[in-house]
């Protein structure tokens, strides 16, 4: 009797050692490490999972920590101020928009330019004041464009604002048709041209994301405001090089002729003044005057020279 209540004892140690292997075992598969959102990102946490499916939880603050279970997700987007940048040299792209400007005075077509623009922005990360609203931009945005181009990614970003920004900027440009290509060339017309490309801009890139997703750069995610993207020119070229070289000689040119014409009025004007002198009597008898001083110092300055003035003011230099 006393060995079968041993042999129990035993079996329910092993039981219990059992079990609490197990237990230690799931832990790991309960709850993972502890994550920190970036200070500049906002983390979207989807609950998934066989009971839970795919469903928005949450919002992550930046710098918030949080601890998501193994089998859910969150996906980080960024929540600084990002850039499109269309430089010659390559920033985000060196395709630059072509623009077929106004025909000049008398001409039926016009020349093809160049633009090149600079877009700043922020993604409106605005969830909710308890950022838990499945309905707010940053969720809406997720659901319906960057989950799709896994914009949570380096790669994928690039890609969604390849299908969203820059067909934007393509509709934009046809504001600039109104300006002939040496109004935009110059940049006498930036200021104007600005605002009518921003607003159509914005306009294009809410109707292509299906959203008010993106936000000026000065965008505070604590608020549902969301100011217009912030769109500007950076230089615009001919697109045709010799149609430049071409202005540049004529430039050129037109430069040298009016020096040719502004020297040519200065010879007339000092030979008219020469002339106004020569009729004055007294400039005549001030230079009679200086050329007397001139020959004094002259002789004074030799010892064999004399200077005799007379009764009337005349000076007779003799030298020996």
């Amino acid at each position: 009797m006393a060995g079968d209540l041993q042999q129990v004892r035993g079996e329910s140690e092993v039981k219990k050692f059992f079990w609490l292997i197990m237990a230690l075992l799931a832990l790991p598969a309960l709850s993972a490490c502890s994550e920190i959102a970036a200070p500049d990102a906002v983390g979207l946490y989807y609950m998934q999972g066989q009971s839970d499916g795919n469903q928005f939880d949450h919002c992550m603050k930046p710098g918030q920590v949080d601890d998501p279970v193994w089998n859910n997700s969150v996906y980080y987007v960024p929540n600084n101020v990002r850039t499109w940048n269309v430089a010659p040299s390559g920033g985000d792209t060196n395709q630059a928009l072509v623009v077929t400007a106004k025909p000049d005075a008398g001409q039926q077509s016009g020349l093809e330019v160049l633009v090149y623009t600079q877009t700043n922005f922020k993604l409106n990360t605005y969830c909710g004041t308890d950022d838990k609203d499945p309905n707010s931009p940053i969720v809406q945005w997720w659901q319906n464009l960057g989950d799709r181009y896994d914009a949570d990614t380096p790669p994928g970003w690039l890609n969604m604002l390849n299908n969203t920004v820059v067909p934007a900027l393509e509709k934009a440009k046809n504001t600039l048709r109104s300006y002939t290509a040496d109004e935009l060339v110059l940049g006498a017309v930036w200021t104007e041209a600005e605002k009518q490309f921003a607003d159509t801009f914005s306009t294009e890139l809410e109707r292509l994301s299906g959203g008010d997703y993106f936000c000026g750069p000065d965008f505070n995610r604590a608020r549902p405001d969301c100011s217009a993207v912030q769109v500007s020119i950076k230089d615009v070229d001919y697109r045709d090089q010799g149609i430049q070289a071409a202005r540049n000689d004529k430039q050129k040119a037109l430069e040298e002729a009016q020096a040719n014409v502004a020297r040519a009025q200065g010879a007339v004007a000092a030979a008219e003044a020469q002339k106004a002198l020569y009729n004055n009597p007294a400039w005549v008898q001030l230079e009679i005057a200086n050329r007397q001083l001139e020959t004094a110092k002259a002789c004074a300055a030799s010892q064999k020279c004399t200077m005799i003035i007379d009764g009337s003011g005349g000076v007779q230099v003799h030298t020996s």
